[in-house]
């Protein structure tokens, strides 16, 4: 049986957090999970029970780590999308985790089938905002979520955090197409969702995108708890830098960040969009008019005509 001291004192002695659950079936989250979730595939048993996937499991152990302190940014770039990809670094984490206690399992960086705030929340890592995210004393709602599901067991586990929001509604005051109902999103209204579907947008999606490249940081960005916790250094100030690339330009330049899992071709035109919502010329996307790609080229034709 495992202490849950020595996650406590690794998680001091390396600059993150983390806690740990024990493994059964979350059937709280049934009817939660009852409407499908964007860009995830697994089903709704295998969100809820880590039997699935890991045969036997008698833990979850969940990580958090903060955002960098500073961070060179591209217009129109989330912080979480920009710089080295944070499923990297914290599938690293991770692993130096694993390696250190030595415990054995299954880790995932946002591509795991547990609903990752949910097992960050049971944890102990912080308590669930208006905005959906987590908030942690220590971090605000500025880290990201990893987990181990493992075998092993713990003399002791953690406790989710008591905590709420009061009477602060700067989020859901931000958000401009009122996505965040305090708790639940409608991600049909949420930005950064509209960022990252594919195919060409109806006119009222590529409006509603407004200067975004990839993501959103609206309701981040006007939490109290986050003031101070980032510092932005905007580096590319337009969006033009994107039109002339090609895919193996993107990669070399993006291989390694947040964006590069959605391809060259949604990011462009996400690009191409912004431009002409901020009062860019029409003329420097006419080159999209006979683009190969069929979705850059419907796209700049609906702008332009």
């Amino acid at each position: 049986m495992r202490k849950i001291s020595e996650l406590r004192d690794y998680a001091a002695q390396n600059g993150i957090i983390a806690g740990v659950t024990k493994a059964r079936i979350f059937s709280e989250l049934e009817s939660v999970l009852a409407k499908p979730v964007p860009f995830v595939e697994y089903s709704k048993n295998e969100r809820i029970d880590p039997c699935l996937t890991v045969s036997g499991a008698r833990s979850v152990i969940c990580i958090g780590c903060p955002y960098p302190s500073e961070i060179a940014a591209d217009k129109g770039i989330s912080i979480a999308a920009s710089g080295t990809d944070y499923h990297i670094f914290v599938s690293e984490e991770l692993e130096k985790l694993q390696t250190e206690l030595k415990i054995e399992g299954e880790a995932f960086t946002d591509t795991g089938p547990l609903v990752d705030r949910y097992t960050a929340y049971l944890c102990g890592l912080g308590y669930y905002g208006k905005n959906g995210f987590i908030i942690n004393e220590n971090f605000g709602t500025m880290f990201f979520i990893g987990y181990i599901i493992t075998n092993e067991e713990f003399d002791e586990y953690s406790s989710p955090v008591k905590g709420d929001c009061g009477d602060c509604r700067r989020c859901l005051d931000a958000c401009p197409y009122g996505a965040i109902k305090g708790g639940s999103m409608d991600y049909k209204k949420c930005v950064s969702y509209l960022t990252q579907i594919k195919g060409v947008l109806s006119d009222e999606q590529m409006k509603m995108i407004g200067g975004q490249v990839y993501g959103c940081d609206v309701c981040q960005l006007s939490c109290p708890k986050n003031k101070g916790r980032v510092k932005i250094e905007l580096r590319e100030k337009d969006y033009t830098h994107f039109f002339s690339m090609t895919n193996k330009q993107f990669k070399k330049r993006y291989g390694d960040t947040g964006i590069a899992w959605r391809g060259r071709a949604t990011i462009v035109r996400n690009a191409v969009i912004a431009h002409i919502n901020t009062g860019g010329e029409k003329k420097d996307i006419e080159r999209f008019l006979t683009d190969k790609n069929e979705v850059l080229k419907r796209t700049a034709e609906k702008l332009i005509q």
